[in-house]
């Protein structure tokens, strides 16, 4: 004959009741075994950072260290004071090339005014003041350069001194001339 057991419900439900705790006590013990892994690794590395710091530390307050430190920082004081300076005379250089006085451009605006009859001897240039020495094949010429020279904004006035006979052979005029140049701003 069969036994009919009454209880067996209430002993399945145990039974699940048993399950379930084993499952939160390992799942329970596998989130304790990672915190606690987590914690001796951070561990682990915290101790051996701190072991590191405390090394570069020593390194750093080591007397040849300081010495250098020192050093580096009178180096770069010096490099801070030449920087300035440097600043400073490039602010020099450019109001010196501002103030240029005898400039491409000039050069360039009297070459232009060079009628074709005329040879230049000499050109000197001293301060403000342009000496232009030259032969010309007519007196035409030269009054068509001191005119062209007037004309240009950078000189203030121009001047003839000389005009006179050349010794070659033939009607050559030989001249002198003197162009002031206006102050650059």
């Amino acid at each position: 004959m069969k036994d009919i057991n009454f209880f067996s419900y209430y002993q399945g439900k145990n039974q699940e009741k048993k399950d379930e705790k084993i499952y939160f006590y390992i799942a329970y013990g596998i989130l304790t075994l990672v915190i606690l892994t987590t914690i001796i690794i951070n561990s682990v590395k915290i101790f051996t950072l701190n072991s590191q710091i405390k090394n570069y530390t020593e390194k750093l307050n080591a007397s040849d260290m300081q010495e250098k430190l020192k050093e580096a920082d009178e180096v770069n004081g010096q490099i801070e004071t030449l920087s300035k300076y440097e600043n400073k005379l490039a602010d020099v250089a450019g109001s010196v090339e501002k103030n240029d006085i005898v400039t491409d451009d000039l050069l360039n605006d009297i070459c232009g005014a060079i009628p074709s009859d005329i040879s230049f001897k000499n050109f000197k240039i001293e301060g403000y003041d342009v000496t232009i020495s030259g032969v010309s094949h007519s007196r035409a010429a030269i009054g068509e350069f001191e005119h062209n020279l007037k004309n240009l904004s950078k000189i203030k006035s121009v001047q003839v001194g000389t005009i006179g006979k050349s010794n070659t052979v033939g009607e050559d005029y030989s001249f002198e001339m003197t162009c002031v140049l206006k102050e650059a701003k």
